[in-house]
């Protein structure tokens, strides 16, 4: 059986007569860890948007997920942290609430708050569960975000670019986490993020888009930091 979980060919964006991406091609499997890089106006988000189908003008190509279904596809925008809780209860509330759209109007029982704990103990969450989400550090914030898609055991996860605005400390935290969890439980993950290099010592693969002749570089992470050194 093919491990694979999406494919992208012939994918071509344009805008305003200009193109962005110019026949660009790369596969995921399951467990990959894709880290997508270039520089601002390269088209790293608008790629990702146009994947997950919240870009549809000016692109042509063909974009297949495999042995996968759409409730299993989850998505951690860009500017996260920057935007404004909803429900300011603790770490555990607040990945309870993501999980209560599975639950189809049955209550929350004692297994479902074991699942939900069982997560944060994952994420090295456990010490800071009954803390208010408002008190919390933002690379905890940022991981309790990430426990909020997996608790919906999503088979494939997009994040553009949450890391900006914490430490470089937490920011590399973040990137093991992600690497442990492709690893260790055959998660898939496509990561935009701002620092390519940093990125490459935990993802598998790289797809970096270069905006000056808008030709791109898919492939090894290793192989990727021979070329840039």
């Amino acid at each position: 059986m093919s491990n694979s979980i999406l494919t992208v060919e012939n994918f071509n964006m344009s805008y305003k007569n200009c193109h962005i991406l110019k026949d660009l091609a790369f596969s995921v499997e399951k467990g990959d860890y894709l880290a997508i890089g270039g520089v601002p106006g390269s088209g790293k988000t608008t790629l990702v948007k146009s994947i997950l189908g919240l870009v549809t003008k000016g692109i042509t190509g063909d974009i297949e997920y495999h042995n996968i279904g759409k409730d299993e596809v989850s998505y951690m925008p860009q500017n996260l942290l920057q935007q404004k809780e909803k429900f300011l209860g603790t770490a555990r509330e607040v990945v309870a609430v993501a999980y209560l759209p599975q639950k189809k109007g049955r209550p929350f029982d004692a297994d479902d708050w074991k699942k939900v704990d069982k997560l944060l103990k994952r994420l090295d969450l456990s010490a800071v569960k009954d803390k208010k989400i408002t008190k919390l550090t933002k690379g905890q914030q940022l991981k309790v975000n990430l426990a909020k898609l997996l608790i919906t055991d999503p088979k494939l996860i997009f994040i553009d670019s949450p890391t900006s605005t914490i430490d470089n400390k937490n920011k590399l935290d973040f990137y093991e986490t992600i690497q442990k969890l492709c690893k260790k439980e055959g998660l898939t993950v496509i990561f935009i993020s701002n620092n390519i290099k940093e990125i490459c010592e935990y993802a598998n693969k790289v797809l970096f888009l270069r905006k000056k002749d808008r030709t791109y570089y898919f492939g090894d992470t290793k192989e990727f930091l021979e070329k840039i050194k």
